[in-house]
Order: structure tokens, then sequence, then C-alpha cells
């Protein structure tokens, strides 16, 4: 097999990118899952370990209360304070008798400020430091002991010496073992003060200091408990290898498992993948045939999944592709009408400002109280507002940068809405700005832009109401970034296909429309960061919302 293949064919590849993204990863997760049985057997047994050295420590601890609390009922007994003043080597009797109730407590020694012996009660060997082994059957216990003092104070809390005690540890220690006895677990006991050890016969050191360690030839875990009082430690300790063989096997088996569902997925992706190229084969047939000119090429495959998606996909560009011609040589159409509306509105300018100027005169030389002056003003205002369509219409043909300033909503809107009054009080169309609420909307824009971008908006309403209609507007701010001035007709309505296409340059439904008002008005509305949305249902009117940043 040459590497060749593998470039050249798509099944290699999806074969190659399933070895690489998924048996790859498998392997790794399988590694990890054989490890991480291993580290669970061990967290386990560590667990177990910690349970029992705990519930040791606090046997311990509890009995190591209860011999402190039978010393300090002697240091604090009234006799034994006397008997500091006493000959020495007396022990009161009360001393004998309390001495007689202590379990687990061999010795017992009063001692002055000077640290000499006033009496003693009990074993003066009692700290002997044999090993022992409390799992060896008939073993003698020896007594191996840890030391407790308890200070001896008169009533004003002056010192007059101390009370020594040996406690013995295999009477602090639990009696049953609180781990199975068996040859792999143990537990051992250390006190600190003195390095009296009772544990197992020939355990190192480093089983009370080390977490891992090897004695007798294997491999020992021990988790460490630290007592402050009595200063002991516990340490419980279990062979690794029994506990962790039962893992180990499942780790390995659950290897195999892993490995053995890996080649079932290489075996069904050579399946799958060979049907899969298959109908990428046939629609790649198709491509190179669109290709060489044959526009009339189709994909055959349409089922449901992502191959036939493609294929519809395909078909679907293919029927894209002669629109998109017909569209490129309507737009050149645009293109040339936008430098033509360009040129006229140069043209325009130049006589709007000769019949402005003689317009003025003629207004300024008639008599204050003359009727004509009303008309010559409405004039006026109209030829002003002609010169802000024209040179807005100029800003939007050469594509120039508007220069913003702060501008009022409710400016371009009246104006606007005057505009559109008077072009339309023939057919008694009125224009409903009561829901516009009074309060200043600032905004950052062009005014003479906005005007336009308004009026055209309105006209197009106003073309499309009915005679004695009225065409409603409404603002919305909801104390948000965002402006909405919807502008609702009562006119018919628009269809699905008729709205899909609003606002695309020539197309328009009125036998003298150019289907550029719109146009127009949603390219001011992007320059100035907003939008214009329609909403039309037929027979229910049509609703223009035009969407604007506040200032």
């Amino acid at each position: 097999m040459s590497w060749a293949w593998l470039t050249r064919s798509l099944q290699a590849k999806l074969l190659v990118a399933v070895v690489v993204c998924a048996l790859i990863p498998l392997a790794g997760v399988g590694m990890w899952l054989s490890s991480s049985a291993v580290r669970s057997g061990e967290l386990l047994l560590r667990a177990q370990l910690d349970s029992a050295a705990s519930r040791s420590a606090a046997t311990i601890r509890q009995r190591w209360a209860i011999r402190r609390s039978d010393v300090l009922m002697l240091a604090t007994s009234g006799p034994v304070r006397e008997s500091l003043g006493a000959p020495a080597d007396t022990a009161p009797a009360y001393a004998r008798q309390a001495f007689a109730t202590m379990s687990g407590i061999p010795y017992v020694a009063l001692r002055d400020n000077a640290n000499r012996t006033r009496w003693e009660l009990g074993d003066t060997v009692a700290n002997a430091a044999t090993s022992f082994d409390p799992r060896a059957p008939g073993a003698a216990r020896q007594e191996k002991t840890t030391t407790l003092r308890a200070p001896v104070i008169d009533d004003s809390g002056r010192p007059l010496g101390e009370i020594e005690a040996r406690i013995r540890l295999d009477g602090l220690v639990p009696a049953t073992p609180t781990i199975e006895a068996a040859p792999s677990q143990f537990i051992a006991y250390r006190d600190r003060t003195t390095g009296t050890t009772i544990a197992p016969v020939g355990l190192p050191a480093e089983g009370f200091s080390d977490e891992r360690f090897d004695w007798n030839e294997h491999r020992w875990l021990g988790v460490r408990v630290r007592l402050d009082e009595p200063p002991v430690d516990v340490v419980a300790a279990a062979q690794l290898e029994p506990f962790l063989s039962p893992f180990s096997r499942t780790a390995r088996a659950g290897a195999a498992a892993l490995a053995l569902s890996a080649l079932i997925v290489v075996a069904l992706t050579v399946v799958v993948t060979n049907r899969l190229t298959r109908s990428l084969g046939d629609l790649a047939l198709a491509a190179d045939r669109v290709s060489h000119g044959a526009l009339d090429a189709r994909a055959h495959d349409t089922s449901q999944d992502e191959v036939g998606r493609v294929g519809r996909a395909f078909n679907t560009m293919l029927d894209s592709i002669a629109r998109m011609m017909r569209e490129l040589s309507q737009r050149e159409a645009v293109a040339a009408m936008g430098e033509l509306a360009a040129t006229m509105a140069h043209q325009v300018r130049s006589p709007a400002t000769a019949i402005r100027i003689d317009v003025q005169r003629a207004h300024d030389k008639l008599p204050a109280d003359a009727p004509e002056r009303a008309l010559l003003a409405r004039a006026l205002g109209q030829l002003d507002r002609m010169e802000r369509a024209v040179s807005a219409s100029l800003k939007v043909a050469r594509e120039a940068r508007t220069e913003f300033a702060d501008v009022d909503l409710h400016e371009p809107l009246e104006r606007a809405v005057a505009g559109v009054s008077r072009e339309h009080v023939s057919r008694s169309v009125t224009v409903d700005t009561s829901a516009i609420p009074a309060t200043p909307f600032p905004i950052r824009g062009d005014a003479a832009a906005l005007e336009q971008l308004f009026g055209n908006v309105l006209t197009n309403a106003a073309q499309a109401s009915p005679d004695r209609g009225r065409v409603r507007l409404s603002l919305r701010a909801n104390g948000g970034p965002l402006l909405h001035l919807a502008i609702r007709d009562e006119g018919p309505g628009m269809s699905e296909e008729v709205r899909a296409r609003a606002g695309e340059p020539l197309f328009s439904t009125k036998p003298e429309g150019t289907g550029l008002g719109l146009a127009i008005a949603r390219r001011i509305a992007a320059a100035h960061g907003g939008s214009v949305s329609i909403d039309s249902e037929l027979g229910h009117g049509t609703t223009v919302t035009i969407t604007l940043p506040r200032g």
C-alpha cells in the first residue's frame, strides 16, 4: 500500500482520523483506568488503615484521660500534700488505698520541690524496655511504661512538689486488634519520649516514620496517627501486594476489554466509511460536471444524514447560481442608477438654489400683512426640505462619512410628519403622533438624513393607506440603549413573497414606484447603527419598526 493512497482516499483519511482521534485517546483512557484501579485499591487500603489507627488512637486517648484523672486525684488530695511534711518513705493510707484501685499504673512517687523522693508505691522497675509482640501466642506482657507528672500545689497556688506516675503502654492500647489479625496486617505503638515500642518483633524504625517501607521482603503501607498526650505514635500497616492483587487483575481485564472494543470500532469504521465515501464519490462526480459547465447536474443522494444534506445543499447552490446571475445584472443597473441619482441631485441643487433666492426676495418685498407671504413661506420650507434631501442623497450615493451631532429625535420626525401630511392632504390621510412621548430623546446622527429616513417610511405608509386612513406612530425606549419607532398603516398588508423582497432596490408593487425609498431608509439607519424591520400580514396592515441607538 503506497502513501499516495492515504492522501487521495477519503476512506483512508477517515480511518487515520479514527485511529488518531479515538483509538489513541482510548488507549490513554485504558492506561489511566489501569493505574486508577491500583490507586483506588491503595486509597481503599489507606482508608481502612487510617480507620484502624484512628480507633486505636481514640481508645488510647480515652484510657490516658482515665489514668490522668487518677493521678490528678492524688496530686490534689489533702493527705498527699500533708505527706510532704511527714518523714520520708511514709505514704499516707489514702495514697495506698487509691493506688490499689488504679489499673494500668504500676508505680507512683511523690517528689518535693528539691526533687527528693518522699515516698514510692508499686514496682520501681516498671519501665522495662524489652521488645514485645502482642500477637505472639502466650507471650508474657512486659511492663513497658510512659511517664505522667502532675503538680502538687497548696490552696494559694504555690507549688509544693509533683506526683510522678508510670503508665503501662499495654494498658493504654486496645486489648483486641482493631484490624483483622493476619500476617499481612498489624498495629504498632511507640512512646516517642523513651522510644519504647509495642510492635511485631523486628519492625524497622522506618515503620514509624515512612509511609512506605520494606520489611520481611515485602512492601508495606503504613498510616501513622501522632498523639500529643500521651506522646505515642500509632501505626497501622498492611502489605500492598495481597491487597492490590485483585485490583491489578481487574485493571488487566479492563484493558483487554478496551482493546477488543478498539478492534470492533476499527471494523465498524471500515464498513461505515465505505458506504459514506461511496455517496461522497457520487457527489464529487456531480461537482466535476458542474465545473465543466454542466449546470444541469444534480446530486441524487437525498438521505437525511450529513451526506444527503450536502447533496441537497449542492442542488440548492446550483439553483442559487442562476438567481445570483440575474441579480448581478440588476445590481449593475442599481449602481448605474445610483450614479445617475447623484448626477441628478447635483444638477437639481443649482437651479433649486436660484429658485430659493428668487422666492425669498419676493417674500421679503411683500407687505407684512399680504396673504401671499404665507404661500411663499411654505414654498421656502419645501425648498429647504428638497435641499436637505438632495444633500442626504449625495452623501448616500458617495458613501461619505456623515458628520454626526446631538439631535433630538422629535426634530427630524416632526419635519418629516409635516412634509408627508402636506403631500397627502388631498386624500385626508392623517399621521397620528399621540403615542410619541413629549420627553426629549437625544441621539447621535445627521438631522437631514434622519428626516429623509422617517420621510421615506412615512411616505410608503401614507401611500399604502386608504383615503381618510390613519398612520399611527409609537415610540418605545424602556430605559434601554435603543429607541424603537413603530410606523403602522391601515393598508392591505404584504404577502410573504412581497415582504421578503421589500427594500430590494428597483422592486415595488406600485406602478409609479422605484423601490428606492425603503432601500435608502435602510442604508441611513445602518449608517446610524440602527436597523429597519417589517412586520406585515395580508389584510392587517404593515408595521415598520426603526431601531436607533440613544445618544
